[in-house]
């Protein structure tokens, strides 16, 4: 992208540039409140006008992208919030996975009853 935008400011910059050379004559502006008569050459006139609207897009587009800004931050502090806590629930399941290995080493297996004695235990009376 700043490719294409080089392929366009640089012959942009350089056509002001050669316009401004072009015209070399002087105008005269007139202040019509305070009566005050300006004589400006015509080219820097052009390169000071070309210039004043270049910085003028810059910072239209700074403002504009203001809440875009804004929402970038937004989301990045919620994706830092979001980080932290997947690490907590990470460490929390590898501290619960640990703690199960060791249940499972810590008490022998202890035989099942088969069905048939369950079942027939169902059925009898406990004293």
């Amino acid at each position: 992208m700043n490719f294409l935008r080089l392929l366009i400011k640089i012959p942009l910059l350089v056509i002001v540039i050669i316009f401004a050379v072009i015209n070399n004559d002087f105008a005269t502006f007139n202040i019509k409140p305070f009566d005050i008569s300006i004589t400006v050459s015509l080219s820097v006139l052009i390169l000071a006008l070309f210039f004043a609207g270049y910085l003028l897009g810059r910072i239209d587009s700074f403002v504009a992208n203001a809440p875009l800004r804004a929402q970038l931050r937004s989301q990045k502090k919620t994706n830092k919030a979001l980080n932290k806590e997947h690490e907590k629930l990470n460490a929390t399941v590898s501290n619960l996975q640990e703690n199960l290995e060791n249940l499972k080493n810590a008490e022998p297996a202890t035989p099942k009853t088969p069905f048939s004695e369950r079942f027939k235990s169902f059925f009898s009376f406990k004293k």
